[in-house]
């Protein structure tokens, strides 16, 4: 292994394929985490891609991002039978609507191509509102509609501004990540990226919604508060239930928070790196 990755290393200025780039960053990145003994796991060297927040300029990049990715296996699109579709302007210009807030992070690769993206927004007690009202007023009807006003519900079933008396929640929106570089933990350092920027700007809760259990292990693992669970099954519409094609593990979106304000930071001091 340590060998032909040797080979390929060597001969990179050569390739062409920004595809075959990719597998050999992946290929270093696990070389790395083999490599890495018990003793000096906190020294493994960063993996091949960037985060930063995303400018005016990179938004219709994210856009084209994000109806490449996110749109094609988000559970929830996934589960009502949209995934097969291609993104309709209402839904579009509601991406396009949260990255105005400008909390938007994206991962590049040494490419300055976009490998990830997190849609961050400023989330208000009317926002359902909102929501409800474009989804009556939207071009689209049948699927899209629902799903737009599933939205709605599921941005007013926690009722966290009631909740937790606050007027502003930092809300961890929508997580995607290219195919080819998953397994990095680039996700997770998008939303834990996400959680200094609430931090940073003051806000006092940060929320985020897993609609699938990748994120939900995510936000597990930094030890946030699940305050809402919201199984697809039982969100019905006319009495049918709206999410005809339910996909296994992908079953409930789980709501987390997290009293920013109140928490120490996630990490230990990094030990010194002598590689």
């Amino acid at each position: 292994m340590v060998s032909l990755l040797s080979r390929l290393i060597a001969n990179t200025k050569t390739f062409q394929d920004v595809k075959l780039f990719r597998s050999i960053e992946k290929l270093r990145y696990l070389q790395s985490r083999f490599n890495a003994s018990e003793k000096d796991t906190a020294c493994i060297c960063p993996p091949p891609y960037i985060t930063r927040l995303a400018m005016p300029v990179d938004y219709d990049n994210v856009i084209n991002f994000m109806c490449q990715t996110y749109f094609k296996e988000e559970p929830s699109i996934v589960n009502i039978g949209l995934c097969s579709v291609s993104p309709t302007p209402s839904m579009v210009k509601i991406i396009r609507e949260n990255l105005r807030n400008g909390m938007t992070i994206i991962a590049e690769n040494p490419f300055h191509c976009i490998i990830g993206a997190v849609i961050n927004i400023c989330s208000c007690p009317w926002e359902p509102k909102k929501l409800m009202e474009y989804a009556r007023c939207c071009e689209e009807e049948g699927l899209v509609r629902d799903l737009i006003e599933f939205y709605a519900y599921e941005s007013r079933k926690p009722d966290v501004w009631n909740r937790y008396c606050v007027h502003k929640v930092f809300e961890c929106n929508y997580v995607a990540v290219d195919p080819e570089y998953r397994g990095m933990g680039i996700a997770k350092k998008l939303i834990e990226e996400s959680w200094y920027l609430a931090r940073d700007c003051s806000y006092r809760l940060f929320r985020i919604d897993c609609s699938n259990r990748y994120t939900a292990r995510i936000a597990e693992g930094f030890g946030w508060t699940k305050i809402c669970t919201i199984p697809y099954c039982r969100y019905v519409k006319n009495d049918e239930m709206v999410f005809q094609h339910i996909q296994e593990p992908h079953t409930e979106i789980e709501v987390y928070i997290d009293r920013v304000n109140f928490l120490k930071a996630y990490h230990l001091p990094y030990r010194n790196c002598y590689k």
